[in-house]
């Protein structure tokens, strides 16, 4: 894994987020933690030439991230995002997911998909799974 932000010291805000990238089975991912639309367009600043095949979105999907032009740059093959289902927040943002479709990013969402794995194993195709457990309501 490589920390790609943050760049400064903080007070552990949202803005502080640790963005993690590394590559696992063939893929190049990108875990953005919760940071917000300012810090991603500083990473792409910082490193132009920064892309990933799978984007954990930031912020649970939230309009506060994933700015149009950060996964425009990234060039992300798939999306992951990580929200609790009937949360409080409205969240994946209904603008985050018409901003992957605009960018033809198709995504897995924990509220519709349950939990999401990527088996690999050395020289051989990783392969995505997920289970859904029974709805409790």
């Amino acid at each position: 894994m490589k920390v790609v932000h943050p760049f400064t010291p903080g007070l552990g805000g949202n803005e502080d987020s640790m963005v993690l990238t590394g590559q696992y089975g063939g893929l190049q991912f990108m875990f953005t933690g919760d940071l917000g639309q300012d810090g991603e367009k500083k990473i792409i600043a910082h490193y132009p030439q920064l892309r990933t095949d799978v984007l954990k979105l930031g912020h649970h999907g939230s309009k506060t991230s994933s700015a149009p032009e950060f996964i425009q740059a990234l060039q992300p093959k798939v999306g992951i995002i990580s929200a609790g289902r009937h949360n409080r927040y409205g969240h994946p943002n209904q603008e985050t997911l018409a901003t992957l479709e605009q960018q033809h990013v198709p995504y897995f969402n924990t509220q519709t998909n349950g939990m999401i794995r990527y088996r690999f194993r050395a020289h051989h195709p990783g392969y995505w799974e997920t289970v859904m457990k029974e709805d409790a309501t």
